[in-house]
């Protein structure tokens, strides 16, 4: 696990999603940053008509320079008790969101997916 994020820490940083106008990587990690970035778009809230990344859920991805490799942090711990968007957000429905990123990122061709919440470092699990 360790050798796998250190792996992923030395990749390329991909922009961090809904930030408009930042660099402009060309060549096949750029490709695979734009790949899994389109993958996470098709990530839905449950409940909502809206993706991880429209909602800020996914606050940095980064690609492993094998290009299978990759780690995606996610706002997993942000709670705000006054706000019902959030307090939707249960365990229930987190867990459908990891196994759902899983799975949208497995179909593009990873292979060692490591999601993280950003708030503690702890790697998310479903």
């Amino acid at each position: 696990m360790v050798g796998l994020l250190t792996s992923l820490l030395r990749g390329l940083v991909v922009r961090r999603p809904g930030l408009e106008g930042q660099g402009g990587a060309e060549g096949p990690l750029a490709d695979r940053l734009r790949e899994a970035e389109e993958a996470l778009r098709s990530v839905v809230l449950p409940g909502y008509d809206v993706d991880i990344i429209s909602a800020g859920l996914v606050e940095r991805i980064r690609v492993g320079l094998d290009g299978k490799s990759i780690m995606v942090v996610l706002g997993y711990s942000r709670s705000n008790p006054g706000c019902s968007f959030c307090r939707f957000i249960s365990s229930v429905a987190w867990t459908k969101i990891i196994r759902d990123t899983r799975r949208a990122l497995a179909a593009r061709g990873f292979d060692k997916i490591v999601l993280v919440d950003g708030a503690t470092g702890a790697e998310l699990d479903a």
